[in-house]
């Protein structure tokens, strides 16, 4: 038996999960492009295999051009608050996006 909170969203719960699948799904595009347009841009990519510019000092496992396509698709996708954003994506998509950054790390 499910327990309704009365200061609960009535926002049906099946609309969240659709509105961060297709973020998910936008996310994975708006990536392919960057890495295209990178490619298409310069015969020498200024990012290594793994989508870093390269520098010294430790490299995270979330990529500079997930970054660029997570800013991109937060904007497309209207969200104001970043803390929003990444409870959602640590709480909903922890299985898509394993090597997410931190919302300190994330800085647009």
């Amino acid at each position: 038996m499910q327990i309704i909170n009365k200061s609960m969203p009535t926002t049906p719960l099946t609309t969240i999960t659709l509105l961060m699948r297709n973020f998910i799904t936008n996310f994975v595009r708006i990536l392919g492009i960057c890495k295209n347009s990178l490619e298409i841009v310069s015969m020498h990519s200024s990012v290594n295999a793994f989508g870093n510019v390269p520098r010294c000092g430790v490299v995270s496992k979330f990529s500079d051009l997930e970054v660029v396509a997570l800013g991109i698709t937060t904007e497309v996708f209207g969200f104001d608050s970043e803390n929003l954003l990444f409870h959602r994506l640590h709480n909903e998509c922890k299985e898509d996006l394993p090597n997410l950054i931190s919302r300190r790390q994330f800085n647009t």
